[in-house]
């Protein structure tokens, strides 16, 4: 007996649960209503549509140009030689309109229940009252006359309302770019710029908009300040970077334009396409120094030091880093991790034959000193040093600086590579060369490195 009213008490809270809970998760169902939609054209021309939600089993075939009644419940028009036919499935029976023009232009309706006629006026009408709303929110039917009727009675504003009602990624973009074919103000254009990136999930439709209406987007700054914001929000690597290439390529850009663009990749996570982007500005643009500043600031974050270094290098081609360039540069290569990587850079820097000063050379014989742990890379790099023109207290600099060489080998090599230049200068450099040389442990090396000198 007891047991008896156990289940039965647990039945009655199980029941409450269910009365309690389930409205929240119905209103959830409701918030992610999940659709497919379907369009292809056949040989004549005609279009096929399949639109399937959980309350709708739509297919249409349609050819030409359908107009709408004003209230979006009667289709009105139809150019010569066209149709529409409209199937609904539901709960296993079916229903069908069809609506074809005349050779005088006039339309003929049928409206068919299973595979029996029946009457159109008094029933057809009423049931394509009924479903021709939905039908235009899921597919472009109509698209061009409804997005002119709108537009004319409440500008873009009002064409945007109905894209927001709209289920279908393609849809929406459909009326986008039909509504900037209009000639919008800018007011009205950042308004469609940030509808679109709010509205279109896809980063296929999206990105397709941004690169199709580039010219008008960035036409100035607040139109600008939105394409960016809208192309900040696709998620895509791989169309974020097909819309920055297509602006690097468009030569109406100008530099500050292009300067803010960049703001773009720092939403692109993959090394791969940023150091794509970043070769690609400096390939087809010329830059003034604020954005040479600006891709070195971006380079910072790509982690691949393979990736890195090509931007690098690239940078190094420009032969025009201002010295906030230059300096910002040598910090840059603090983040390469590889000794080979940064010995490349180092190496492709110095013989470009820039000659840095006295802060960037300090700057660069730190980095070696910390960041390079192979001698055998520390004195690649301290023999392009040794062809650099240097001042006493540079050359002193980096005499000093080679005694952190471990290898007693490596060590001399790197003195003597500096031997000619020693020769040609001061006492003081001279002797800063022997005190370098001390630190060699090996007879055999430091004799060789002494006899370098004259």
């Amino acid at each position: 007996m007891n047991r008896l009213k156990n289940t039965k008490a647990l039945l009655i809270v199980l029941i409450i649960s269910l009365f309690v809970f389930c409205p929240v998760n119905i209103e959830a169902q409701k918030r992610q209503v999940s659709y497919s939609y379907h369009s292809d054209k056949d040989d004549d021309g005609g279009t096929r549509i399949r639109y399937k939600d959980s309350k709708n089993d739509f297919k249409i075939e349609f050819k030409g140009d359908i107009k709408v009644s004003d209230d979006d419940k009667d289709i009105v028009g139809i150019s010569r030689g066209g149709y529409i036919e409209i199937r609904k499935s539901s709960f296993g029976s079916s229903r069908r309109i069809v609506i074809e023009t005349t050779s005088s232009g006039q339309l003929t309706k049928s409206y068919y229940v299973g595979r029996t006629e029946k009457n159109y006026n008094t029933e057809g009408k009423a049931w394509l009252a009924e479903i021709l709303p939905e039908i235009l929110r899921t597919t472009t039917i109509a698209a061009e006359s409804r997005v002119e009727r709108f537009y004319k009675k409440g500008g873009a504003n009002a064409v945007l309302s109905v894209i927001g009602n709209m289920k279908s990624d393609f849809v929406k973009s459909t009326y986008f770019r039909l509504l900037l074919g209009y000639n919008l103000t800018n007011t009205e254009l950042v308004s469609v710029i940030s509808s679109a990136g709010n509205e279109i999930d896809s980063d296929h439709y999206l990105s397709g908009i941004l690169e199709e209406n580039q010219k008008a987007f960035l036409a100035n700054d607040q139109t600008t300040n939105a394409y960016i914001n809208a192309a900040k929000s696709i998620n895509s690597d791989h169309y974020a970077t097909n819309v920055l290439k297509k602006v690097i390529n468009d030569s109406s850009i100008n530099d500050v334009q292009m300067g803010s663009l960049l703001e773009i990749s720092k939403n692109i996570s993959s090394d791969h396409y940023v150091s794509q982007i970043l070769k690609e500005i400096m390939d087809k643009r010329t830059l003034n120094s604020q954005n040479v500043m600006e891709i070195i600031s971006l380079s910072h974050d790509i982690q691949s030091d393979h990736y890195k270094t090509e931007v690098l290098k690239k940078v190094i081609d420009k032969k025009d880093l201002s010295s906030n360039a230059y300096n910002a540069f040598i910090g840059t290569l603090d983040d390469i991790q590889s000794d080979h990587y940064v010995t490349e850079v180092i190496k492709k820097l110095l013989d470009t034959k820039l000659e840095p000063n006295a802060s960037s050379l300090n700057s660069l014989l730190t980095l070696i000193k910390n960041n390079i742990s192979s001698d055998h890379y520390a004195t690649e790099i301290y023999k392009r040093l040794a062809n650099q023109k240097f001042t006493d207290d540079q050359l002193i600099a980096a005499l000093n600086a080679s005694t952190t060489i471990n290898s007693d080998h490596y060590h001399s090599v790197a003195l003597i590579a500096f031997s000619r230049k020693v020769n040609n200068s001061s006492e003081r450099v001279k002797q800063a060369y022997r005190n370098a040389a001390k630190s060699i442990k090996s007879t055999s090396y430091y004799g060789k490195a002494l006899r370098a000198l004259d």
